[in-house]
């Protein structure tokens, strides 16, 4: 019996799989795009309700000191003190209502991860974006860095929100260029640091702390910036038993930088 005569031409083999291996990746892209998406909104819902609750909670505060010191005075038959009265109780039902709605605790799944591989990930999804504002990325990742005990997305989320802060400021007025530098190291403390630095008109010192705040926001004419973007970095970089700061810099620019324990350095749980 003659044997089956198979002719295999190697350019076509390796073109087949070079397009499959670009297939692959778009598709593990996509679905990155969409776990990234579905689980931004949970942390920007619960943002956005813990900054609500802390808001509210201030006014209500003063109501009831009102109503205690009417109180005090002349009992609680004054129509000033009822209103008071009524106006704590919708308050704190509006409250209830507000924790009620918060997104439950979903459980992080943790892992060793390339950080690296991370912020190529966020470079590539953000390419698009990055090519239509004419800005340039100048990443610079130290080779062999050490694995990172965290969650993807979340860490996905967390390099995206940097990248995007660094790309407002790129398009602030007073900016000093349009390029944003994009380095990571392992520090002498066993810290794996990434550090983003904007060629934008930079943050005043006064303000370093005050930008980490839930709705606060200094970007000039963009009513749609909800100002939620950093205080969801902060969170996540806290939930790594990481740091976030705003690094001092003789350079024009801001440049924030997150610290996170490598593997070798922190006790699995």
């Amino acid at each position: 019996m003659s044997k089956p005569i198979v002719e295999v031409k190697g350019h076509h083999v390796s073109h087949d799989i070079a397009a499959l291996k670009r297939q692959y990746e778009q598709t593990r892209l996509n679905a990155v795009r969409a776990q990234m998406a579905e689980r931004e909104m949970e942390l920007r819902t619960g943002e956005v309700i813990d900054g609500a609750l802390y808001l509210l909670q201030k006014p209500l505060n003063v109501i009831k000191a009102m109503s205690d010191n009417l109180k005090r005075q002349s009992g609680n038959q004054l129509p000033m003190g009822i209103a008071l009265d009524e106006a704590l109780t919708s308050g704190q039902a509006a409250i209830q209502s507000l924790r009620l709605a918060l997104p439950g605790d979903r459980p992080a799944v943790k892992a060793p991860v390339n950080l690296n591989e991370i912020i190529r990930d966020v470079l590539v999804i953000s390419a698009d974006r990055l090519s239509a504002n004419g800005v340039v990325v100048d990443w610079r990742p130290q080779p062999d860095l050490p694995m990172v005990y965290a969650d993807e997305n979340a860490l996905r989320i967390l390099l995206r929100i940097l990248l995007n802060n660094a790309l407002l400021a790129v398009s602030e007025p007073g900016s000093w260029g349009r390029s944003i530098h994009f380095d990571t190291r392992l520090s002498e403390d066993g810290l794996i640091e990434a550090c983003i630095r904007d060629t934008g008109p930079g943050i005043k010192r006064g303000l370093h702390s005050k930008i980490f705040e839930p709705f606060y926001t200094s970007w000039s004419g963009r009513a749609s910036s909800s100002g939620m973007g950093l205080a969801i970095a902060q969170q996540i970089v806290g939930d790594l038993r990481g740091d976030i700061t705003i690094k001092a810099s003789d350079q024009p620019g801001c440049t924030i930088c997150i610290s996170i324990p490598a593997c070798k350095a922190r006790k699995f749980e």
